[in-house]
């Protein structure tokens, strides 16, 4: 399993060329997330919103589809409307077929996968989300592997909601939201926690209750707030709600200028990071 810390964007530009028995179907390699190492940081300066767009990229992998060998229940002739090209299944959508010199295959996709029907000469399956498959409701039933439902798709976690996982022919690899925010499987992306039903609240804030804002000398729509026991870490609170933080590495949460700061300037917490100062711990993460 592959794993990496915090969500990015796919890159879909890697292709392959594979060859199949009777012609080379184009390919694209596993969709890969892109990282910024270490927690989030957050500017003071202006209020954060309301979700990060880490969004998987809509153009998703073509993959190598199966060719069916035989009948199959629903399978009948097919009659290619042109020597070569790509024509969706009457009833499955994860269906196709592949006309070769006016010879009609029938091929299914990746199982997770859908056949996209927007361009008759391009051999695609798509994501399910990215493609309109209308009346073509049917679908090959689900192969699972741990923590993918399909082999192929991206699926979030059964019990932490910030993790998703990316399901590649099986494999998966494991994505985490940054600190505050959570997976929306509707959206695709990493959101404020706050906005995924599935998140236990309580457990996202740390438990951490945000004080009255009437009380909180501190201008604006939204207030900052540390942690009570770890100097990198602090809490945004918007319309009374806790979204936890992290300061940027090599720095800690100074509570006078409510920004983050060089632990030398934050009294309690000049020994953050033992015996490294701040610069040789900022150079440590740049290396």
């Amino acid at each position: 399993m592959m794993d990496s810390s915090t969500f990015g964007a796919i890159s879909d530009t890697n292709l392959d060329i594979v060859s199949t028995q009777s012609h080379t179907v184009l390919c694209q390699r596993p969709p890969q997330f892109q990282f910024q190492p270490g927690p989030q940081s957050f500017s003071p300066q202006s209020a954060p919103s309301s979700q990060q767009q880490f969004a998987p990229a809509p153009a998703v992998p073509s993959v190598p589809a199966r060719s069916n060998s035989g009948s199959s229940g629903f399978v009948g002739s097919f009659n290619c409307p042109d020597d070569f090209g790509f024509y969706p299944h009457v009833k499955s959508c994860d269906k196709y077929w592949a006309c070769d010199n006016g010879t009609a295959t029938l091929k299914t996709c990746g199982n997770g996968l859908v056949f996209d029907d927007s361009d008759m000469k391009r051999e695609n399956c798509a994501y399910p989300f990215s493609v309109d498959c209308g009346d073509r409701s049917d679908l090959e039933p689900p192969i699972s592997t741990p923590h993918c439902p399909r082999l192929y798709g991206i699926f979030p976690d059964t019990t932490n909601c910030r993790i998703f996982y990316s399901c590649w022919n099986g494999e998966a690899s494991r994505y985490e939201c940054p600190p505050g925010l959570a997976y929306d499987d509707n959206q695709r992306v990493c959101v404020w926690a706050d906005h995924v039903e599935r998140c236990d609240q309580s457990e996202v804030s740390d438990g951490f209750v945000c004080p009255d804002q009437t009380e909180a000398d501190q201008p604006g729509h939204y207030t900052r707030h540390a942690h009570p026991t770890d100097c990198r870490k602090f809490y945004v609170c918007i319309e009374s709600v806790a979204r936890p933080y992290g300061c940027s590495l090599g720095t800690v949460f100074n509570v006078d200028t409510l920004q983050c700061d060089d632990p030398e300037n934050v009294p309690g917490c000049e020994k953050y990071y033992g015996d490294l100062d701040s610069k040789q711990v900022k150079k440590l993460q740049r290396s």
